[in-house]
């Protein structure tokens, strides 16, 4: 219903705001205890709303702190002068890039099918599942009709089995946000040019993607934008869920389109993230479209990674956080237990972290690195860890599927979709994925 939808109604939003303020370094302590006394669950009211958002509204306009630990701006100019020195872009060879790009697409699509039957589910939840099925370690999609290994009666709820368990999938990958936002970006792309503007990005938004397919950070955006508080104000106004991972999963067509250019692709992102999100929502973003346009030149996973973080403030959380994993790696430790030090510094039930771009970000950064550039191994990874499986399944696929193109990608990932990918996006209702590959190539220089 309608007035219990979490996203819509906001019913959780004054303790992600407070979270948000705490992680910004700002003196929540006056707001705790009011906030824990609000008790407001689904259905919601209009006037339980009022009252959230009142709270909210006070939150957001606390001090930032006077001494940071870190520098975090959300202006592209300030966070040009907080990245590494830029680059000159290099030159890749045209020849490889339609099969580079048609695999990128690829990867987005099979990784966000893959991670979404196990989104937000936990690492014993998801081990249980996939050992049911004898996939563990996860290497191929996971089947749902196993008998219930978790004893929790989700698993057995005919809403969620019918959609995404592989054995469901009838030719076709369902609709999702993690591809839906990927189309978006080709179709705005597509009317406004390269050189499109934020406002653009507004436009594209109303004009195309249905209110209710939203949710956090671009629920609130939206609403925003109706009301016409337009960018960047949108990402920050009443939007406790800026720091989330909703940008972070809308990067990967700015990768795309500027092969060999991560500083572009980030400049690219930039003009999308800060319709939503502020300080590490829009560096996550950055950091994402950097990584694949250099993956279009490199197949060495440290170096992209570290390339992906020359873009953002080196002063950031997440700069600092990318850099744990890659020393954690340097270590020479396994995979889970690099997991399990991502789940100590943010316990996944905690939905604030769980769906946050910082800890998605490491895992992702995490997957490629011990993925060791084997497509099921590194996709695989990406879900095993859990938090915003789908998220981080289509990310890292777009990146290995952008190395290892689409001639490369194992066919037991792509038979069962038949080339075809459903969106909610007007004008794209089914697709053919390698007509989206088609599509971006003709928006390369």
């Amino acid at each position: 219903m309608l007035n219990q939808h979490m996203w819509y109604c906001y019913y959780g939003a004054a303790q992600t705001e407070l979270l948000q303020c705490r992680d910004e370094g700002k003196d929540v302590s006056a707001f705790e205890d009011r906030v824990a006394s609000l008790d407001i669950t689904a259905p919601m009211t209009e006037k339980d709303y009022e009252k959230v958002m009142s709270l909210v509204d006070e939150m957001e306009a606390l001090p930032e702190p006077e001494n940071p630990l870190f520098v975090e701006p959300s202006d592209l100019d300030a966070i040009h002068a907080e990245q590494m020195p830029r680059t000159a872009p290099a030159a890749y060879d045209k020849a490889a890039l339609a099969d580079r790009i048609h695999g990128a697409w690829i990867g987005r699509v099979t990784g966000c099918l893959l991670g979404k039957p196990v989104e937000n589910r936990s690492r014993e939840y998801i081990r249980k599942i996939a050992e049911a099925d004898g996939n563990y370690p996860i290497t191929r999609y996971l089947h749902g009709n196993v008998p219930n290994p978790t004893g929790d009666s989700f698993f057995d709820d005919p809403n969620f089995k019918n959609n995404w368990f592989i054995e469901k999938v009838c030719g076709c990958s369902p609709s999702d946000d993690d591809t839906n936002y990927t189309t978006l970006a080709l179709s705005i792309v597509e009317q406004y040019g390269k050189n499109f503007t934020s406002l653009d990005i507004v436009e594209g938004w109303l004009r195309n993607f249905p209110a209710y397919c939203l949710c956090t950070a671009e629920q609130a955006a939206f609403r925003n934008f109706l009301m016409h508080i337009l960018p960047p104000r949108s990402g920050f106004v009443r939007n406790p869920y800026r720091e989330w991972i909703g940008a972070q999963i809308r990067g990967d067509f700015f990768g795309y389109v500027n092969p060999g250019d991560p500083y572009a692709a980030a400049d690219m992102a930039y003009r999308d993230a800060c319709c939503t999100h502020t300080k590490n929502g829009i560096y996550g973003e950055m950091f994402v479209a950097a990584m694949i346009a250099e993956s279009v030149i490199s197949n060495d996973i440290r170096h992209i990674i570290e390339t992906g973080l020359m873009t953002i403030p080196q002063k950031s959380r997440l700069k600092r956080d990318i850099d744990s994993v890659l020393a954690a790696y340097d270590e020479g430790i396994e995979f889970m237990e690099a997991v399990e030090r991502i789940h100590i510094q943010y316990p996944q039930n905690d939905l604030h972290n769980a769906v946050h771009t910082i800890p998605n970000a490491m895992i992702v950064a995490a997957s490629l690195l011990w993925g060791e550039l084997d497509y099921a191994k590194t996709l695989g990874y990406s879900v095993m860890a859990a938090m915003d499986t789908d998220c981080n399944g289509a990310t890292v696929g777009s990146i290995i599927g952008m190395i290892t193109g689409a001639c490369a990608i194992p066919a037991h990932f792509t038979d069962p979709i038949c080339d075809t990918l459903c969106t909610d996006i007007v004008g794209n209702a089914r697709v053919k994925i390698s007509d989206m590959a088609s599509r971006t190539m003709k928006l390369i220089d």
